[in-house]
This record gives structure tokens, sequence and C-alpha cells, in this order.
């Protein structure tokens, strides 16, 4: 489950809107800003089935759950009460919209900590100096203290290196690698904090990854290793002496289910995290058509979707278990139907392979990329600014990127990240190229992008492949090979997709499934809404023009309120508020008037 917010002028709390490109340079053409809940969470719904007679009819009800809105087609009508009553309402599959407010950084609802500084670095203020080592040495040293308890639900933190305003030169990269630890600016301007990605090296700069080790940063590690599988190394799950289930024979589970029945309760318990593993299977790639992609015009062929390349896992919490209809309770509801007609899904203790990093944030600071000065396409230098991965509560906040290859990417192991009141700007490398200006981009699970800027993108917001939970010459949205449940709430960018691609890139196919665009507004008249079969996306309020000859033929999504102004006025921020109960205590620590405040230059 993921989640793109967008910043421009004040939303009650955390919205994020684009500026036009004809914004002046010192408005940093702010275009693009986006909440996008890389969400595996959507919002319960007691609809269950047993199986299809043919694929993808709609479903009956199972006898052990109750019907609590009857299914209904999409209307063309959205009836905004400025309550989520009006969102609740079923598809002809039972799907209702996720629920994406457990998403970020330990969930969504509690205030970033200001961690204690352990370690002071001063500039050198020699631009022969190389600060690499340096900086590194001070992390490490932090890296080395013991955790204490901060803030709320359960973080713990060693201290913060704080580099002291002015300009540092790093010809390597800068890792963080474990728990409790942050690197802090004292500012984003040019008064501020300027870390510079020196040396033609194609690198990622800072990089947050519990699996990484520290002098894999040096010069000649990332002449040697940068963007090698040693450097984005890869995470899994072990196995647990506990039982394991799986789905109840017979039963259909829609997207925004909670309650989870499977054939044994017994070994599971309250507060216990697990994996639900979705295999899967050539039966659904068929339906979906993805097993016979055509080839590439330039007669390349396509690759064909392989069931074991397709198998989702989606991290949840059991909040309770249903003794009578032996359901396990999840905090995070589906993003993706768990349909009897295919293999059922297991259910097990999740254990990670190699422990996740957890309470890390890079902040307040610019990061600029030195690039050659004469060749706008030049890409021999920084590639993401900034990298989190194999981390479990973790934050980018405060940051402007300028002049990388792309910009900030929570890739495939972070879990619960949260990137926000962050630019990413003037990116330099070939402009129309793949991936390449991926500015803003969630590929692990229940990601939030809150109050973020862009501009000059390929791509401003953005999932990848099978991702479980601005002035772009191409488009914001999902990219590839079905990413699920992803909210777009209030972006205004160039052109939102979410559609099928077929023989695009390698056989991208079908980008994503059971997406949310919310109140946003594309200024071209190129955007496309199609739905893959036995899928729905749900498209309200959204501003902008439809192309009128899409790329590939689809089902088109049924719009919602098109053109309309609806309520409430962000999804996220109504979804987070009915969770928590209480809007005032929401606005104070994730709103507006809870923004991370940094303590004062000494």
């Amino acid at each position: 489950m993921s989640f793109f917010k967008k910043r421009a002028g004040k939303f009650i709390g955390n919205v994020v809107r684009e500026l036009t490109d004809k914004a002046a340079p010192q408005q940093h053409q702010e275009q693009h800003q986006e909440q996008l809940h890389n969400t595996q969470h959507p919002q319960p719904q007691r609809n269950h089935g047993d199986s299809f007679q043919q694929p993808f009819a709609a479903p009956p009800l199972n006898d052990h759950f109750v019907e609590v809105q009857p299914p209904q087609k999409p209307t063309n009508t959205f009836t905004a009460d400025g309550t989520l009553e009006a969102l609740k309402l079923p598809d002809e599959h039972h799907n209702t919209i996720p629920d994406f407010s457990r998403v970020g950084y330990r969930e969504g609802h509690v205030r970033i900590p200001v961690v204690p500084v352990s370690v002071i670095v001063e500039p050198s203020n020699n631009d022969t100096v190389d600060d690499t080592a340096r900086i590194q040495s001070a992390i490490d040293q932090v890296s080395a203290q013991p955790l204490e308890p901060i803030g709320e639900d359960g973080a713990a933190v060693r201290g913060a290196v704080l580099l002291k305003a002015g300009i540092y030169r790093v010809a390597g990269a800068l890792i963080i690698h474990t728990s409790g630890v942050v690197l802090r600016g004292e500012g984003q301007d040019e008064s501020g904090t300027i870390v510079v990605a020196t040396s033609a090296i194609q690198r990622d700069f800072i990089l947050v990854n519990g699996m990484l080790n520290s002098d894999m940063g040096t010069v000649e590690k990332q002449q040697a290793l940068a963007k090698t599988k040693e450097m984005m190394p890869t995470n899994g799950y072990k196995s647990s002496k506990k039982p394991t289930t799986t789905t109840m024979t017979g039963v259909y589970v829609p997207v925004g289910e909670t309650h989870i029945p499977v054939e044994s309760i017994e070994g599971f318990s309250v507060g216990e995290r697990i994996v639900i593993e979705r295999p899967g299977s050539d039966e659904w790639i068929n339906d979906i058509g993805m097993d016979n992609l055509p080839p590439r015009p330039d007669s390349a062929a396509s690759v064909q979707w392989k069931k074991e390349t397709f198998t989702f896992k989606f991290e949840r919490t059991i909040l309770g278990i249903d003794d009578v209809t032996s359901a396990l309770i999840i905090d995070i509801p589906m993003v993706m139907s768990l349909d009897p007609k295919y293999p059922p899904a297991k259910v097990y203790e999740l254990i990670y392979r190699s422990p996740m990093i957890s309470d890390v944030g890079v902040e307040n600071m610019r990061l600029l990329s030195e690039c050659d000065p004469v060749n706008s396409e030049d890409e021999s230098h920084g590639w993401y600014a900034v990298v989190m991965d194999n981390t479990l509560h973790g934050w980018v906040a405060d940051v402007t990127t300028m002049h990388f290859v792309s910009g900030i990417f929570a890739s495939t192991w972070s879990r619960y990240v949260t990137i926000q009141d962050c630019s990413v700007l003037y990116p330099v490398s070939k402009p129309t190229e793949g991936g390449r200006r991926y500015q803003f981009c969630l590929n692990g699970q229940m990601g939030l992008v809150k109050r973020c800027f862009t501009n000059n993108a390929r791509h401003d917001f953005i999932t990848l492949a099978r991702c479980c939970g601005v002035d772009a010459n191409n488009d914001t949205g999902p990219h590839e090979r079905w990413a699920m449940g992803t909210l777009y709430d209030n972006i205004t960018c160039n052109t939102i997709n979410i559609r099928q691609r077929l023989w695009k890139g390698s056989g991208q196919g079908w980008s994503g499934a059971y997406q949310v665009v919310y109140s946003c507004t594309a200024h071209s008249q190129k955007s496309c809404f199609q739905d893959a079969p036995g899928a729905t996306n749900w498209i309200i309020g959204f501003k902008g023009g439809q192309t009128k000859q899409p790329e590939f033929e689809a089902q088109s999504t049924q719009m919602m309120a098109a053109n309309a102004t609806v309520e409430p006025r962000s999804l996220y921020w109504a979804q987070l508020v009915a969770r928590v109960g209480d809007a005032q205590l929401v606005e104070n620590r994730v709103g507006e008037t809870g923004r991370k405040s940094y303590p004062p230059t000494l």
C-alpha cells in the first residue's frame, strides 16, 4: 500500500499539489506535490463469495458473512456528503476503496522525532577535500552508541549526525546501516547544508540500508560496485516453527477486506505480524491476457508474464481472531482480491531473513550532483539522491535534491517510510529514456509521500513492478507489471495514467490495479484510465482531459464526479482522522501544525 500526496497551498495538514512549469526558478518550478500511498492496506468490508462460475463473474456472498452494502456498478455520479460513507459502496466484485491511513513512518499518525545530536561535523571549506570518510566516520561513531527510547509507538534512536551549514564534497556514497541513526543538516537553501556528489561515478548517493556495510561507500568500492546487485541486496522471509495455514476453500476475499477466513487459526495470536502470500498462477496470467504479449514494433520479443514472478506477499498485523468464522482480522485491508478459482493464499509468521533497521532518517539539507555543465544529458554522476531499503520505519524530510538522474527511492524492502516536504529539481540525464527521472518512487509497502515537489520529470510520482502496496514528459502513476493499492491524492501534474502498457518496455502489460486517484488535476488532455480484467480502479473528482485514442484498447475506468470538487478534500486525511478519532490531534502531530522543526543553528 502506498500513498502520494502533494503540496501547493494549504490543505488541512498534508496535501501535495503541483505548481506550473512556468513558475520562476526561485520557486524551484515546484510542479508536483503528491501523496502516494504505496498501500497494501485497503478499507474493510465484510463481503465474501464462493468460487466463480466463469472468470471474474460477480461472486455470491459467503454464508459466514453479512452483506453490509449491496454490490453496485460504478456510476458517473458521486454524492459527496463530506464524509467517507459515499466512498464505501462496493463494486460488482464486492471490492471497496482501501483504507490508506496506516502508511508512512509508524503508520502515519506519529510525529517524526527530533533525534538528539550526538556528533557534529564542520564543513571543510576546501574544494579539493573529499569529505566521504569524515562523514561516514561520524555515522559509524553514532552507529556504535546504544539505542534509547524516544517519542511514541516504540521508537528507539542512537543519535543524529549534524552537518553544520556549509558545503561538503563527497566523491563516494554515504551509508546508514544501523537502526536509530539520523543524518541532519542545517537547512535546504543556499545558506544551509549542501552535500555535493562529486566524481564521475554513476551511483546512488545516500543509501539507508540495513544490509550494506559502511566501507562500501568508499570511492574505490563505488567504482567497482555502484549499481550492482551487491549494492542492492535482496531480503526475504525465513521459515518459522509456528504453524502456517491457507485461506479458506471456496471463499472470495475482495479488495478492502480485513477479515481473512483461513482453514485454521491454530497457533496465530493477536499482535503477530504475518505474511499473506498469494501465489502466482498460469490461469490468472491467462485470464488477464499477459501470457500472449505481442512483440515490440522493433520485433524484439516481449517478456511473457510467468507465475514464478507474480507471487504477491502482503505484510500485515493481526488485530483480532474470529473463532466463529475462522478468520484473522488484519490491520490493513487487502489490496489484491483472493479468488478461490486460483490457488489459495498461504498465511505464515513474518520473520525477515536479514534484520531490518528502523527509526532512521535523512533530513534538512540540500543534495547536489556535480555534472557536466555543457552536457544536459550527462549521466556520469549521481543517480538516485537517496535510496531507502531494508528499512522498517524511516523518513526523508526537508531535503532538496538537484541535478541527480533521479530523486528519492523507497525500494522493494522498505516498509512504513515517509518522504515529506522534499523537492526533486532539475534532473540531468537523457530526458526520454527508461529508468531515468523517477523523482519520487515507491516500490516497497506502506510508503507515504506528502507535501513534495518536483520538476522536469519523466515520472514524477511512480510505483514499479509488482508493488504491493512537474512538467513531466511522461506521466504519474503505476509504471509496470501490476502495482497494487496506491492512492494519488490531490496531485497536480501533466498526465496521470493507469493503463494497459502491453509490449512497452520489455512487456510491462497492466501497469496497475486497484488504484485510487482522488481529487487530482492533470494539465494535458492525454490521461488514460483503464481497468484490467476482474480489477477495479477508482477515479474520483479528477480534473483534466482523457485521451480519445488510448495506445492499447482496454476497458475504460468509470469516472466519478469528473471535473467536480469533492468532499472530503483529501481521502487520506479523512481516513487518518477517522482512524485516530481526533482531528486536532492528527493536525498537531502530522499536519501543517505538526511539521518537523529543528533546533536553532548554534
